[in-house]
C-alpha cells in the first residue's frame, strides 16, 4: 500500500504544497520567482487565466476580472462575475484553479493523483464538501481533508524532536488570513490527540485590512475626494471606485507589516482618476485600538475551550502561534497577557499548516486501487475446519526503532509464520508457531513501515496472510479527526407539539462514524397519498433549536413511493455513517413495507436569504422581549442582562442587514449569518438552562416522592424499577438534554402512580377531596356516587372507593382543554 505523501494548505490569502516521503520533507517552490507560497488569486484576461502573484498584481488595474479571498464563500451559492469572459465563476472553480497551479510547483514531473487538503476546523459539512469538490475539479482522484490546527500541531511536534516524559496539553492558536481556529491538544512521548476545537470562519487578516480602510483611511479620504459613504460605494458591484479600494487594500496590508515593526507609518495614496496624491499617517496605537475587539474575540474562543473542558491556564504548557496574523506584536502580547500561558512562536506561522499536511499525508494510506496487484499480495485462504481468526496488536505510531507485533490465534496450529518488511530489509524466515506470536520488528527511520504476516500449515501451505501492517516511525500522527459539531436527526416530539433535534453523533467524536437508530412513524402515511416521511439530518447543537442548525442531508419518502401503508408507530431503521471527509450516508429501512431507501449527501452549496435572516432575528428578539416581561425573571438581574446583550447584538445585525446594498460583493451577508446563528444558540442556551433548572428540580422532587413511597411499601419490584430509572443519574442530569430529563420524570411518575394505585387504601384521601367538591355538572349522579362511596368506606370496601374516585374525577369539567395535534407530525419520525 502506498501513502498519499502530498499535503496542501489551501489558504484564504496564500496557498502552499509540500511532500513527506521516506523521512524526507520538502516544501515546493514556484518555478517562477522561487516563492514557496502561491497567492490565492485568479485573474481572467481574455483567453488567459492567471493564478497567483501575477493575478494579485492586476487587482489595482483590473479589479473586475481578479478574484481573491474566495475561500470565505466556499459552500455558498454566491458567484463572481468575470467581465473578461462574460461568465460567473464559483468559489469552488476559483479554488480549483489555485490547486491546479500548485501542481506545477512539483519540479520532479511527478503526477499527483491524490492529496491531503487542509480546512479550518470550524468549516461545516457544506464548506468541507465544497473544498473536496474543488480538489476533484483540479484533477485529484482522491481528496483527504485535514483540519488546519491538526496540521499545525503536526508541523510543530515533528519539527522539534520532542522528548516528553509526561502528558502535556497545548493550545494551537491559528489566526490566518481569513479564518480563526483554536484547538486543545494532548501529547505525550508516543501519541498526540486533539481534544476540542473552536473557531470563526469569518475572522482573519483580511478583516484587519478592511478595518484599516474603513476606520483609519476613509474618514481622511472622503473630504479629500469630496465623496460620502465611500465604504458603501466600495461594496457595490461595478462601482468605478473599486480600483481605489484595491489600491487601499494593498496599502492596508503594507501598513499592517510596517506597524508590526515601527510605532508609526505613512501611507502614500496616488489616485490618478481624480489626480489626487496624499499621505496619511497611522500610528501603532491607532492600529492596536482597531485590533482590540478582534483579538478579544479570539481570546474569548480560547477561554471558552478551556472552560468547556474544565481546564485553567495552569493546565496548559504553551500556546503555539500559527497563521500570518500572529506575526503582529499586539496579537502575541494580548494572547499571552490575557490567557497567562507562555506562547511559542518557533514554527513558521505561514508554512506550518502546509508542512503539517505533508506529514499527515506521508503516513496516510492511499485509497486508490493500484492498477496492478502488488507482487507480495496473496489472497488469504480459510482453514479447512473452523474459520481462522487472527488478532494483531501493535503500535501504529512509535519513536522507537523496533516495535513489538503480538498475534493471537483462535486455535492451535502445527505450522509456521513469517513476517517480512515490504522493502525486504526485515524477514523472520519460517518460524515455528508456539502459543501465538510475539516478535520485535526493525523499523526504517522517519517513514511508514509496511509488514506482511503469513501463516502456514505443517505442509508450508499458506492459510492466512495480512499485508496491511503499517507502523509509522519517528513522527507524530493523528489517529482520526474530530467532528466539529453535533450531527442530529430532526424528529417530532408529539408530547410538546414541536420538532426537535436528537443527537446522532456528538461534537469531538473521532471520525469516521457509523450508527444504527430505530425510530417510530409518528403518523400514518397511506399508500399512494401525498403525505411524506421526512428524514432531515442537521449539523448543529443537539440540544438546540432545529432552526439554529444547518440541514446537510434530506430524504423525503411520499405515499406514492410506498408499496403498502406505513402505519403510525411502526419501526423505522436508520443506518447513518459519516466518513473522515464528512460525506453523510443514510439508509432507511421500512420493515412494515419491506422497502429500503438510501442516499449519500455531499452538499457543496447553501443559499443564504437576507429576508429569512431578518425574520429569524425578529422571531428571537420577540421571544427575548417576552422573557424580559416575565415576572419570574425580574429579580434575576444577571439573566436579564444576558438577554438584553443578545437582543442588542441581534438588533445591530438587523441594522447591518438593512444597510447592505443590493448585490453586495463582500462576504458581509455570510458574516452576519454566522453571528446570527451564534447569538440564537446563546439565546437557546439561556432559555434551555432556565427550563433545565426547573426540570432538574422537578426530577429531584419526584425522586424524593418515590423514595418516600418505597419506604412504606418495601416492594423489591418497584425498588428495582426505581434503580433502573436513576442509574447514571449524574450523566443524564449533566447532559443538558431536557427531553431526557423529562422522560425520567415521567418514568418516576409512572412508578409512583403504580405504587399508589396498587394499595386501595391510598384512595381514601382523594375520595374525601372529591366528596367536598360542588362543581359536578350532573349533581344527582355525583350524589349517588358519594352515597355509595360513604357506604363502601364504612364497610372498608376500599376497592369500591377506588372505582368511585375514578368516576367522580371523570365527571369533573375539563379545566385544561386538550392541545390540538393536527399539525404536530412535521417529519413523520418520533
Amino acid at each position: 500500500m502506498k501513502t498519499v505523501n502530498f499535503g496542501i494548505d489551501l489558504g484564504t490569502t496564500n496557498s502552499l504544497i509540500a511532500k513527506y516521503e521516506n523521512g524526507v520533507h520538502e516544501v515546493f517552490k514556484n518555478p517562477i520567482g522561487q516563492k514557496q507560497t502561491l497567492a490565492s488569486a485568479v485573474a481572467f484576461r481574455g483567453s488567459r487565466i492567471l493564478v497567483g502573484d501575477k493575478a494579485r498584481d492586476l487587482l489595482e488595474k483590473d479589479p473586475l476580472n481578479v478574484f481573491t479571498c474566495f475561500k470565505r464563500k466556499m459552500g455558498t451559492t454566491d458567484r463572481y462575475f468575470a467581465k473578461s469572459i462574460d461568465k460567473h465563476v464559483s468559489p469552488v472553480e476559483l479554488s480549483a484553479y489555485v490547486l491546479k497551479e500548485l501542481k506545477n510547483f512539483i519540479h520532479t514531473g511527478e503526477q499527483i493523483e491524490e492529496a491531503v487538503i487542509t480546512i479550518p476546523s470550524s468549516f461545516d459539512t457544506v464548506q468541507s464538501n465544497a473544498t473536496k469538490t474543488a480538489g476533484q475539479e483540479a484533477g485529484f482522484k482522491e481528496v483527504y481533508l485535514l483540519q488546519e490546527p491538526i496540521a499545525a500541531s503536526l508541523a510543530f511536534a515533528n519539527k522539534n524532536n520532542l522528548e516528553l516524559n509526561e502528558t502535556k496539553k497545548w493550545l494551537i492558536y491559528d489566526f490566518g488570513g481569513g479564518t480563526f481556529d483554536v484547538a486543545l491538544l494532548q501529547i505525550n512521548e508516543r501519541e498526540m490527540n486533539v481534544l476540542d476545537n473552536e473557531g470563526d470562519n469569518f475572522l482573519g487578516g483580511m478583516d484587519i485590512d478592511n478595518l484599516i480602510i474603513e476606520k483609519l483611511l476613509i474618514p481622511k479620504l472622503e473630504p479629500i475626494l469630496n465623496e460620502t459613504k465611500l465604504w458603501d460605494q466600495f461594496k457595490e458591484p461595478n462601482n468605478p471606485l473599486q480600483k481605489l479600494y484595491f489600491e487601499l487594500l494593498f496599502r492596508a496590508e503594507e501598513t499592517k507589516k510596517e506597524l508590526s515593526r515601527f510605532d508609526a507609518t505613512e501611507i502614500d495614496i496616488d489616485y490618478a482618476e481624480k489626480d489626487i496624491y496624499t499621505s496619511i499617517e497611522v500610528t501603532r496605537a491607532d492600529f492596536n485600538n482597531l485590533l482590540a475587539p478582534l483579538v478579544e474575540h479570539t481570546i474569548n474562543f480560547s477561554k471558552k475551550i478551556l472552560d468547556s473542558n474544565n481546564l485553567t491556564s495552569a493546565d496548559i504548557e504553551k500556546i503555539i502561534m500559527v497563521g500570518g496574523s500572529t506575526l503582529i506584536p499586539y496579537v502575541r502580547e494580548q494572547v499571552e497577557k490575557n490567557l497567562a500561558i507562555p506562547i511559542d512562536t518557533s514554527v513558521d506561522p505561514t508554512a506550518a499548516v502546509g508542512i503539517g499536511a505533508a506529514y499527515y499525508a506521508g503516513s496516510k494510506l492511499s485509497n486508490l486501487k493500484p492498477s496492478e496487484p502488488e507482487n507480495n499480495t496473496i489472497k488469504a485462504e480459510k482453514a479447512t475446519d473452523t474459520e481462522l481468526i487472527v488478532d494483531l496488536i501493535y503500535e501504529k505510531n512509535t519513536k522507537d526503532l523496533e516495535e513489538l507485533i503480538a498475534v493471537a490465534i483462535n486455535k492451535n496450529i502445527n505450522g509456521y509464520y513469517r513476517i517480512t518488511r515490504k522493502d525486504g530489509g526485515f524477514d523472520t524466515g519460517l518460524v515455528a508457531l508456539e502459543n501465538g506470536i510475539n516478535i520485535f520488528v526493525d523499523l526504517l527511520q522517519g517513514q511508514v513501515n509496511t509488514f506482511s504476516l503469513k501463516i502456514f500449515d505443517n505442509n508450508q501451505t499458506i492459510i492466512y496472510t495480512n499485508d496491511t501492517i503499517h507502523i509509522n516511525q519517528g513522527k507524530y500522527n493523528i489517529q482520526g479527526q474530530l467532528l466539529p459539531n453535533d450531527i442530529c436527526l430532526e424528529i417530532d416530539d408529539v408530547q410538546y407539539n414541536v420538532t426537535r433535534l436528537e443527537s446522532i453523533f456528538n461534537k469531538n467524536t473521532v471520525l469516521p462514524l457509523k450508527k444504527t437508530l430505530y425510530k417510530s412513524a409518528s403518523k400514518t402515511i397511506l399508500l399512494g397519498s401525498d403525505d411524506k416521511l421526512q428524514i432531515n439530518i442537521v449539523e448543529g447543537d443537539g440540544n438546540g433549536l432545529p432552526s439554529s442548525g444547518l440541514s446537510i442531508g434530506y430524504i423525503e419518502i411520499s405515499g406514492k413511493e410506498l408499496e403498502q401503508d406505513l402505519i403510525k408507530g411502526t419501526d423505522i431503521e436508520l443506518n447513518i455513517s459519516v466518513s473522515e471527509s464528512r460525506d453523510i450516508a443514510v439508509d432507511v429501512f421500512l420493515s412494515s413495507c419491506d422497502q429500503e431507501f438510501s442516499n449519500t449527501f455531499k452538499p457543496t452549496e447553501r443559499y443564504i436569504s437576507s429576508s429569512k435572516m431578518e425574520n429569524e432575528i425578529r422571531v428571537v428578539t420577540n421571544k427575548i422581549e417576552r422573557e424580559l416581561a416575565k415576572k419570574d425573571n425580574t429579580d434575576n438581574y444577571e439573566l436579564l442582562q444576558k438577554f438584553k446583550t443578545i437582543e442588542h447584538a441581534l438588533i445591530e445585525l438587523q441594522i447591518e442587514l438593512s444597510l447592505l446594498v443590493d448585490n453586495d460583493v463582500t462576504d458581509a451577508k455570510f458574516k452576519i449569518d454566522n453571528q446570527k446563528r451564534s447569538l440564537i444558540q446563546q439565546y437557546d442556551l439561556l432559555t434551555r438552562h432556565k427550563d433545565l433548572d426547573n426540570d432538574i428540580s422537578e426530577y429531584k422532587s419526584e425522586v424524593l416522592a418515590v423514595k418516600h413511597h418505597l419506604s412504606t411499601t418495601n416492594s423489591e419490584y418497584y425498588q428495582d424499577q426505581f434503580n433502573k430509572v436513576i442509574a447514571n443519574e449524574k450523566a443524564f442530569i449533566n447532559s443538558g438534554n431536557k427531553y431526557l430529563i423529562r422522560s425520567k420524570i415521567e418514568e418516576l411518575n409512572a412508578i409512583r402512580n403504580a405504587m399508589f394505585t396498587a394499595d386501595d387504601t391510598n384512595f381514601i384521601g382523594p375520595y374525601i377531596h372529591y366528596k367536598t367538591l360542588d362543581n359536578y355538572p350532573d349533581k344527582n349522579k355525583a350524589a349517588m356516587l358519594i352515597a355509595e362511596g360513604d357506604k363502601a368506606l364504612e364497610n372498608r370496601q376500599y376497592n369500591v372507593v377506588k372505582q368511585i374516585v375514578y368516576q367522580l374525577a371523570n365527571m369533573l369539567p375539563n379545566e385544561k382543554p386538550k392541545t390540538s395535534f393536527g399539525n404536530q407530525d412535521k417529519t413523520g419520525l418520533s
